[in-house]
């Protein structure tokens, strides 16, 4: 099981490591490309991190890995969503992404019903801070 530790950690990533140090533990990614911030993302079976100039900016997980939060199993159980906009009390929304912010993750897919799209992504404090003013609120029925 991957433990996301907000602002922490994701599964055995520690957010602020390198490229080299996320090699010498998981070994060469399946494949790895520049984003068009000119960071690297690196790509494994079902999980992969963007590696900025400070270090692990973000780790996201596929349905295909075993992902938990806070205890809740986010891609087996079917109230995870709910739940963790319940605990963080503030969800955001970006253009398709929910944000929880004190949860520092984002899900895709959860909320409208498109498994070809579900991901969470884990990401280090202040990774949104410039968008910030652009997060709508968001409430679910």
């Amino acid at each position: 099981m991957n433990v996301i530790e907000p602002y922490v950690s994701a599964g055995s990533i520690k957010f602020g490591a390198t490229y080299d140090e996320i090699v010498s533990d998981l070994g060469e990614p399946r494949s790895q490309e520049k984003s068009r911030l000119g960071e690297t993302v690196v790509r494994y079976d079902g999980f992969g991190a963007t590696v900025s100039s400070y270090g692990v900016a973000e780790v996201y997980f596929l349905p295909d890995a075993n992902v938990s939060i806070l205890g809740i199993d986010l891609f087996n159980d079917p109230k995870a969503f709910r739940e963790l906009c319940r605990l963080d009390g503030n969800p955001k929304e970006f253009m398709g992404f929910i944000i929880l912010l004190k949860l520092g993750v984002t899900l895709t897919g959860f909320h409208d019903g498109d498994e070809a799209q579900k991901a969470i992504t884990a990401f280090v404090r202040g990774r949104w801070d410039q968008l910030v003013d652009e997060l709508k609120d968001c409430a679910f029925n």
